[in-house]
């Protein structure tokens, strides 16, 4: 920097003021360069991290951690009702007239996994776009289809823990509290294919939606009211066209309620028989689980397409 003649206070020589010159260190990085793929799984993780409020403080704990333990109690008290059985040696007629097992949990704890959506879905999408920080996400490795679909995988993610997490207790439960243990396990395996099929149903399906519903609103409480309405409203319109008298429209329309698609891919992935509240409706069974993948389709579709379009 050049020097600059400034004036002395008694009118003597001018003084010369010069600049200076800081090194502040920077420095080219050449450290590695990780790239896309790992991008992709940070996200993932943070994904399943933020959905259990992970890292954050304890309110935001609340919420995920609650349902889950809602959802994993009835476990607890059947696996606790097996060993009491197994004690007083009557276990055979329990596990007979137990209402909770493999096939039925799902609708039990079915309410409990659509509240997790609509409390948690917002969380993801919401945040992010309340904040500004997608500018962030998308000026590095990743592209808006790799964000839109790791934030969905990480939610999927903690959908099947809270999803699988209770059947396995239920798996070791009635292994463990057997009298021939080889036996028990060749009996429950079998079954093995069928949780896992209708815990990715039920996690693709309510998960992706309550995604896409959130990703177009970036306020918390417009996309939980959102979401819960989406899971209400479809069953009760096809019941009212149905009431109308007009039984073949909705029937149809049943296929846009979610309760009533995993009902039916439920029953059709364990090989038992529809609902009660199903045999109203004239449907072939292929139906629900064409309908339950056509929604995780759209709904991933709708989740792209916004992330491609939105601006930042």
């Amino acid at each position: 920097m050049t020097a600059q003649q400034m004036p002395s206070a008694d009118g003597a020589a001018p003084l010369a003021r010069t600049g200076s010159i800081y090194d502040l260190g920077y420095r080219r990085y050449e450290g590695p360069r990780l790239g896309r793929a790992y991008a992709i799984r940070s996200l993932i993780l943070h994904s399943f991290r933020t959905t259990y409020g992970i890292g954050r403080g304890g309110r935001a704990k609340v919420a995920p951690f609650g349902l889950g333990a809602l959802a994993v109690l009835p476990a607890v008290l059947v696996v606790g009702a097996l060993t009491l059985a197994a004690r007083l040696g009557i276990q055979d007629e329990f596990e007979g007239a137990s209402p909770i097992n493999y096939e039925s949990y799902f609708s039990s704890v079915g309410a409990i996994i659509a509240l997790f959506c609509a409390a948690q879905a917002p969380e993801l999408f919401g945040r992010d776009q309340r904040h500004g920080v997608l500018t962030l996400y998308f000026a590095r490795a990743l592209r808006r289809s790799d964000y839109a679909l790791a934030r969905l995988a990480g939610f999927a993610l903690a959908l099947l823990l809270i999803l699988l997490f209770p059947q396995a207790i239920l798996f070791l439960g009635r292994v463990l509290l057997s009298t021939d243990l080889a036996a028990a396990f060749g009996a429950d395996l079998p079954k093995v294919p069928a949780i896992v099929g209708q815990a990715l149903l039920t996690a693709g399906l309510l998960g992706g939606l309550s995604m896409a519903v959130s990703a177009f609103s970036p306020r918390r409480a417009y996309a939980t009211a959102g979401i819960i309405a989406l899971f209400i409203l479809p069953g009760i319109v096809a019941g009212i066209v149905i009431q109308l008298g007009s039984s073949a429209i909705g029937n149809w329309l049943v296929l846009l309620s979610q309760g009533t698609v995993l009902a039916g891919t439920n029953a059709l992935l364990f090989g038992s028989s529809l609902p009660e509240e199903l045999f109203f409706f004239d449907l072939p069974r292929w139906s629900f689980l064409a309908s339950a993948l056509a929604g995780i389709a759209i709904s991933i579709g709708l989740v792209i397409r916004r992330f491609a379009r939105i601006t930042t």
